[in-house]
């Protein structure tokens, strides 16, 4: 990595050079190599600072600190750096897993229909990019005839209504907003 470092109102000492030198060394790898840096060290009154700033390939990185003492501040603006690079790389590298997942393509042909268990997911569990919320509000308790299912879902406001006739088949309820409601059987 080329490194400059700067010192205003300071000499920069080997020590310094080499704390800097390491520090940068650790980014090196998290942000890879062909990335520059520039350190600039200063001192005003009784504070000492320490910048660092890393320009990778694709962000900034920048660490800035003060303490009494330079090397205190200069070991903590490259840890504030170190840290800021990984979160970068995280981020970078979440954002390469997601957009692989979101390119694959859709079975052509569609999957067997689920079971009763299976279409009524966890709350809140997401399946295939579609957020599922299960309805209890939309099934009947028990057995009923036509006219009392639709009794019932009108009362429910439900717009799909699922329930079990006299003899036992599922029937599902499609009541439209214009009054008119469809029956549809299950075979």
């Amino acid at each position: 990595m080329e490194a400059e470092l700067t010192g205003r109102k300071i000499t920069l000492t080997p020590q310094l050079r080499k704390l800097a030198n390491e520090g940068l060394a650790r980014i090196e790898r998290v942000v890879g190599h062909g990335a520059s840096a520039h350190v600039i060290l200063s001192s005003q009154k009784h504070r000492e600072i320490a910048e660092v700033t890393i320009a990778a390939r694709h962000h900034t990185v920048v660490g800035l600190a003060e303490a009494a003492q330079l090397d205190v501040a200069l070991r903590t603006a490259l840890e504030k750096a170190e840290k800021q690079a990984l979160r970068h790389k995280k981020m970078r590298v979440e954002k390469k897993r997601q957009s692989q997942t979101i390119r694959t393509k859709e079975p052509a042909v569609a999957p067997p229909a689920p079971s009763r268990s299976a279409a009524a997911p966890a709350r809140g569990k997401k399946r295939a990019g579609l957020h599922i919320v299960p309805n209890p509000e939309a099934l009947a308790d028990a057995p009923m005839t036509l006219e009392e299912a639709v009794k019932e879902a009108e009362s429910r406001n439900q717009e799909v209504f699922v329930f079990r006739d006299l003899s036992g088949h599922v029937k599902v309820l499609h009541c439209a907003g214009d009054g008119i409601v469809r029956l549809i059987e299950v075979p």
